[in-house]
Formats: C-alpha cells, structure tokens, sequence
C-alpha cells in the first residue's frame, strides 16, 4: 500500500464510526462542529505544504501542532500540562528509537516498520493516558518530535521532509489504535466490575 492510502482509509472509517454513534466512546468531549472543521481542515491541509531553507512541511503537520498547543491551554493546572509535555517527549523518543531499531534489525519487523511503530506506541500511549483529548495530544506531540527527529537525519531530494505521507499514516493508526484499545479495556473492565458486583450482591442475599 502506498504511503498516504491508510491515512485517508482510517479517517473514511472514522467519519463512519461517528455518524453511526460512535462518536461519544472516541472523543466524547469534542463538538460536531470541532469535528467536521477538524476532517475538513485535515484533507485540505495533507495535500498543501510550503518549503523553507532546504526543510519542506505540510500543512498538516502545522494543523496537528495547533490541535496540541489547543488541548493543552485547556488542560487544568500547570502540573497537569508538564505531565502531558512529559508525556508526549517520552513518546517522540520512543517514536525515533523503535524506528532506528527495526531499521537496524528488520529482523524485529512484523508488517512494516512503521506500522510496527505505530501500534507500540498506541498500545504505551494507552498504558500512559486514558483521557481521549490528553491522549491525542500526547500521542500528537510524540510524532510531531519524532517526525523532526527523522527529519533531521533523512533527506528526500535533498530537503528535509516533516507532515509527509508517513507521518500522517503512523499519525492516524496510532489514535484509531489508542482510542479502540482504550474503549475496549473500559468495556472489559466495567464489564468485570458489574459481573464481580453482581456475584457479591448474589452471595449477600443467599447469607441472609
């Protein structure tokens, strides 16, 4: 599959998640209107870039930055919002580190590298936040960092690349990853919570 192809894919399929309900379970606290300027603005933004001193950007990656610098001045208390920075750091260090890892050892690779990427740090990102929006920006951080860490040791063509198709691939698999996963362990444990209160209440009835 080319690059750019799984981006637009995911975004298809959750544009088809939230008209059918499922909107309120991945980002319960954002609005329709935020959502629709948010597709609009991304499938506008991933086809436009500019170039400056020899480093070529896309708009999107612009777009995601503006989304984070937007969470975080919402985020309650400074401590909270260091949490969050120290959050999205440690995954853009794990972004570069797994990437020059597995392309040292393809050994390492199940799929593809980068996809292989992705789904480690959905599944750490998810260890690490639950909230959604806390989660899309510490997740968004990380790849803004780790995409400047990539870029700056790889050139195309001579010009440094940040917002790329790969970018916004690995970008769109790892939230679609951390918001299932999320809402699947949610699931799982309320669910194991009410079975556990039920047997409980069950077993007091049955003593008196």
């Amino acid at each position: 599959m080319n690059s750019g192809y799984l981006s637009l894919i995911l975004l298809c399929i959750t544009m088809i998640l939230f008209a059918s309900g499922w909107k309120e379970f991945y980002v319960r606290k954002v609005s329709h209107k935020g959502i629709l300027v948010f597709f609009t603005a991304w499938l506008v933004f991933s086809h436009l870039g500019f170039s400056i001193h020899h480093v070529h950007i896309q708009l999107v990656y612009l777009w995601i930055l503006c989304i984070c610098i937007g969470i975080l001045y919402v985020t309650q208390g400074f401590v909270h919002k260091l949490h969050l920075l120290s959050i999205g750091l440690l995954l853009g260090s794990l972004h570069f580190l797994l990437q020059q890892l597995l392309e040292m050892d393809p050994i390492l690779i199940v799929r593809n590298s980068e996809w292989d990427t992705a789904l480690l740090l959905a599944v750490i990102a998810t260890v690490l936040q639950r909230n959604e929006l806390e989660q899309i920006a510490g997740l968004s951080i990380g790849y803004l960092l780790g995409d400047m860490y990539q870029a700056g040791i790889h050139q195309a063509n001579g010009t440094h690349q940040l917002g790329g198709a790969h970018f916004q691939d690995q970008w769109w698999l790892s939230i679609f990853a951390a918001r299932t996963l999320t809402i699947v362990l949610q699931s799982a444990y309320n669910g194991c919570r009410f079975m556990i209160r039920s047997w409980l209440d069950r077993k007091g009835g049955w003593r008196k």
